[in-house]
């Protein structure tokens, strides 16, 4: 079983062998219609049936008697018969010799009578007891020459000229596959090298392989690997540096957390107890906003394809504000909605939702401040949702304090926070925002927000 196995694994040799037995079989026949037609061609079988008279012809014209040409003539004749003798087939071949007077010397055809016809210098077609000849007519001094040979059945003449040119590729054969099978083995060689080198390694070492490849071919494939293990080294720092600081984010809380219950237990009065308690409620409430960012984040970062189902963008917006609107409410901002009634695309609930939800919540908590006017005292946020050409976009807007020029192409990594504001947060929502946005093919980027003042957060997603 392991041997069939073994002899049925593709195998790039196994292949290159079949390729050549194929390509050998299509020169066969090609090879044997060419021949074919040389064979049976008008211009080939005049030209063959000229050049045997001619030479026929030129000899007899220098004998002056007649028994010598006649024997001359028997001899041309069995001579043109032998392929015929050869081949297990009668005597075929006509040549007939007459002279000028048109008395027949000497006929191959039994019976010594004047059989053929024809044309001086053409090829003419006769036929002889149910037999199809082309007859050709030459003339030299006293004796005049007509040759027939017989128009050759199909079958007989495939049969001979497939086996003179089957012996001739059979033999060929083994000359062109040993040279093919031996560059193929060795041209294999670098690859089973770098293969050796690549399982030699150790589980933890991604350093680039540096393999100097002796065949142009090969490069595409170790620069592939290089890139390749670049990617798994760069992936595998992120995914270091995101567990580290999750570690160090979720510290915080889970340390509060044991603190409060440490005082409720030690606390003397209701009030301390109430304090401590409610301080528990708000570490317990951030430890579990950031598990849920940080199992979002993993779930969009998932490369398993993610399934799509066609919505309505706009009505999945509206509910998204609806259940921002307490938020908004205890806060004192203003929210408000520009979108189309209806804006239908094949787009993934999940990641859009995650667009939606961590942009609104980025505006509502960090973009207003109470102002020392009456005329600003409350905040606003802006959504809008438009469709320009083959591209979806969403945009939400604040009059919070914005973010620095300089920072705004931060504030996508995760775990940063912008330098001077005093909110709390987890620093993930635009990170999530980011990865959601790739999910989706699409990009974001900052603009400044209302009246000149916030952020204005676009998101383009295509809408194939």
């Amino acid at each position: 079983m392991n041997l069939l196995h073994l002899l049925l694994r593709p195998s790039l040799v196994r292949r290159v062998s079949m390729t050549l037995l194929l390509a050998s079989l299509l020169i066969w026949v090609v090879l044997m219609a060419y021949y074919y037609w040389q064979e049976t061609g008008q211009r080939a079988t005049t030209t063959r049936q000229r050049e045997r008279a001619e030479l026929v012809v030129a000899v007899l014209a220098k004998i002056d008697d007649v028994e010598q040409v006649r024997n001359g003539a028997k001899l041309y004749s069995a001579l043109f018969n032998a392929p015929y003798q050869r081949a297990g087939l009668p005597e075929n071949f006509l040549l007939q010799l007459e002279d000028r007077q048109g008395q027949v010397l000497f006929s191959s055809a039994a019976g010594g009578k004047r059989l053929l016809k024809g044309v001086a210098g053409n090829v003419i077609e006769n036929e002889f007891n149910g037999e199809r000849y082309h007859v050709y007519r030459a003339e030299s001094g006293a004796w005049v020459l007509l040759i027939g040979e017989p128009v050759t059945s199909p079958g007989w003449l495939l049969a001979r000229l497939s086996s003179n040119l089957t012996m001739s590729m059979i033999i060929s054969f083994p000359l062109l596959l040993l040279p093919i099978w031996f560059a193929v083995t060795r041209g294999m060689r670098p690859l089973k090298l770098l293969s050796n080198r690549i399982a030699a390694r150790g589980p933890d070492d991604l350093s680039p392989l540096e393999f100097n490849v002796e065949y142009a071919e090969l490069s595409p494939l170790a620069a592939a690997l290089d890139r390749l293990l670049d990617q798994l080294r760069t992936k595998l720092s992120r995914e270091h540096g995101f567990v580290q600081d999750a570690a160090h984010e979720l510290r915080t809380p889970l340390a509060v957390i044991s603190a409060q219950a440490h005082v409720m237990m030690k606390a003397e009065t209701p009030e301390e107890r109430k304090q401590a308690g409610t301080h528990l409620d708000a570490a317990i409430t951030r430890a579990s906003h950031l598990i849920k960012q940080l199992l979002d984040l993993a779930r969009i970062e998932n490369d398993e394809a993610h399934t799509t189902e066609r919505l309505d963008l706009c009505q999945l917006l509206r509910q998204a504000l609806a259940e921002t609107v307490p938020i908004a409410t205890e806060g004192n901002i203003d929210l408000s909605l520009e979108a189309p009634d209806e804006l239908t695309r094949q787009i993934d609930r999940n990641a859009f939702l995650s667009i939606v939800h961590n942009l609104l919540s980025n505006a509502l908590h960090y973009g207003h401040e109470k102002k020392l006017d009456a005329e600003h005292q409350r905040g606003e946020v802006h959504v809008e949702l438009i469709l320009l050409n083959t591209v979806v976009m969403l945009s939400v807007a604040d009059d919070g304090p914005g973010i620095a020029e300089a920072e705004r192409a931060l504030v996508f990594e995760r775990f940063y926070r912008v330098a001077g504001s005093d909110k709390s947060g987890s620093g993930l929502g635009l990170a999530i925002v980011a990865q959601a946005v790739a999910r989706l093919h699409g990009r974001v980027r900052i603009e400044s927000g209302l009246h000149g003042r916030g952020c204005r957060f676009i998101v383009e997603l295509p809408l194939q």
